[in-house]
């Protein structure tokens, strides 16, 4: 509030808003500086400390009340406008570089120093921006002694182009918001809204307030109101999915301890025992990224080439992760996880595009990791895409993708030696179309149907599909045999334990097919199976690793594994 505008009201009420305000700039300052403390600690001891959840919505006030400073004051004119163009650089690039590590076969902390070091720049121009302000104040708040004048062309043109800029920034989180709410498009853009919700809250409102600043020399107050308030309005649409995380854990252990009993939800002493996750979701780890350590990674191991007929020139490569506890160490086995990879059976690859950041946490568990290709379809141009090797591409429907993964599971039960791996304790996992053909494999197996394919050497002891896109490949084109396009037609009283993930808000992958999954299971098997509703959550919502989505999952998921392997 202006001086000005103090001035106008009885000496008592000017005396109390300035205090509060005073009293304002005092926590920020004291929140950017438990922040900057931690970040400092962190950068030099990267380890989950006891408060750690807290320490993440200390990093989340410190940032929000930074933006609070810029407001509430037109001083330090270069300071204001050096900050918050930071921000929102920072809130973009943050979580694209989270996801890059995290997704990194070869990084095996999971974690960017940049991140942590421009978490802690943002923490220093905040205590310095509120350490200013409060020292301005006590001085009897004088007047900044530049006077405001008119920009000259160059600096009017750079103003434009920002407050341009700006303006499509608030454009796009008027159409987050929109998504956020439920009014799914089907566009693949929704894969990076929900689960990176609270930066783009942060970026968005970061623009609103630089336009606010950059046409406050206009005096446009009501525009200026009204840019502001949406930036707020859409900053609040954005912490939703945060906010609801209470409710999301609260029938996610409803959904498991019906299914699975809640042992492992409640025993603290197998939690620590085993190295599970201290609690189902923490903020700092969204925030900093989730970190991990060392394990072995051996890379593009060949384990078909296709020699005639539709196989002719295809080569089939896997990632293994084995725990660097077993390295060399062949008498130890450990219990396997393999991943499938989606993308409508025409995309994908190992490695990155299969989210290789879960691969990380399971290794660090002492599973054995096989993140493997698998042919896919080449037929619709629609779905052209450079990026996916040419030796995995054919003319192949699901009954082929299928044979293929059976390909590896023989060649996983002839080699497990070399891997350290238990083929008596197998899980199959995989998303969207990797989820539909992670079902086909494990319940060919386990039903017998497909075991001329499939190896029945590895015993399956559970099923976990994400968003499983059951039964939706032939509106790509692509057919196959109607029990491996739809497997929950393969469910049976045999058929392993299942844990499903979906979204409520998946465009691409209706959340129908989830349930027909769940209700096939509890009707025709006697093994449980639990489905774990993601509230706001689209399609591909486990892309980004430290997300609240894939946190909250992996918790139940880690459980899981250990209770049937």
């Amino acid at each position: 509030m202006k001086n000005k505008e103090l001035n106008r009201l009885p000496v008592s009420a000017s005396k109390f808003i300035s205090k509060f305000i005073l009293i304002i700039r005092y926590i920020i300052l004291g929140f950017n500086f438990i922040a900057l403390a931690g970040g400092i600690a962190y950068l030099i001891h990267p380890t989950a400390y006891l408060l750690w959840n807290l320490y993440g919505y200390i990093i989340l006030l410190a940032l929000l009340g930074n933006i609070a400073l810029v407001c509430l004051t037109k001083k330090f004119r270069r300071l204001n406008y050096c900050y918050i163009i930071l921000h929102i650089i920072s809130m973009f690039l943050i979580p694209v570089v989270n996801t890059i590590v995290s997704s990194d076969v070869n990084n095996k902390t999971s974690q960017s120093i940049f991140v942590l070091v421009l978490y802690n720049i943002l923490f220093i121009f905040g205590l310095t921006f509120s350490f200013l302000q409060i020292k301005n104040k006590i001085k009897n708040d004088k007047p900044d002694s530049k006077k405001e004048t008119q920009p000259g062309r160059i600096k009017n043109i750079l103003r434009r182009i920002a407050v341009v800029l700006s303006g499509f920034i608030l454009l796009f989180g008027i159409y987050l918001s929109y998504i956020l709410l439920g009014k799914s498009t089907g566009n693949m853009i929704e894969v990076f809204i929900p689960e990176y919700s609270v930066f783009w809250g942060l970026f968005i409102l970061g623009a609103s307030v630089l336009i606010v600043k950059l046409l406050h020399i206009n005096k446009r107050p009501v525009f200026n109101g009204i840019v502001l308030s949406l930036g707020i309005i859409i900053n609040i649409i954005c912490f939703i999915p945060l906010m609801s995380i209470p409710y999301l854990i609260k029938n996610a252990d409803k959904a498991y301890g019906e299914a699975f009993g809640d042992f492992y939800l409640q025993n603290k002493t197998a939690e620590k025992q085993n190295g599970f996750m201290r609690s189902r979701f923490s903020l700092q780890n969204y925030l900093l990224g989730t970190r991990t350590s060392g394990y072995i990674i051996k890379e593009n191991i060949l384990y078909y080439e296709g020699t005639e007929g539709r196989d002719a020139g295809i080569k089939l490569h896997f990632d293994a992760y084995i725990p660097q506890e077993s390295g060399g160490n062949f008498k130890r086995k450990n219990s396997v996880l393999i991943r499938i990879h989606g993308g409508a059976w025409t995309m994908g690859d190992k490695g990155y595009s299969n989210y290789s950041g879960t691969n990380k946490h399971f290794v660090n568990l002492g599973y054995t990791v096989f993140d493997i290709q698998y042919g896919i379809n080449n037929q619709n141009p629609s779905f052209a895409n450079d990026a996916v090797p040419a030796s995995v591409k054919g003319n192949f429907d699901i009954d082929d993708m299928v044979r293929h993964i059976g390909i590896f599971t023989k060649f996983l039960s002839d080699h497990s030696d070399e891997y350290s791996a238990d083929i008596n304790s197998v899980f199959i996992s995989g998303a969207s179309a990797g989820g539909q053909l992670a079902a086909a494999a494990a319940l060919g197996i386990t039903g017998g149907k497909y075991t001329n394919i499939l190896d029945p050497r590895l015993r399956i002891r559970g099923l976990i599909p994400f968003y499983p896109a059951n039964s939706l490949s032939p509106n790509v084109g692509i057919g196959g045999a109607p029990d491996l396009v739809d497997p929950a037609a393969l469910v049976d009283k045999e058929s392993p334990p299942c844990l499903i993930y979906h979204g409520t808000h998946d465009g691409i992958v209706n959340p129908k097919y989830a349930s027909i999954l769940l209700q096939t299971y509890n009707e025709k098997s006697i093994a449980p199976c639990a489905l774990i509703w993601m509230n706001f959550a689209s399609h591909g919502s486990d892309f980004y690793t430290p997300g609240y989505y894939n946190q909250i999952f992996l918790y139940y998921m880690e459980r899981f594994m250990h209770q049937y392997k």
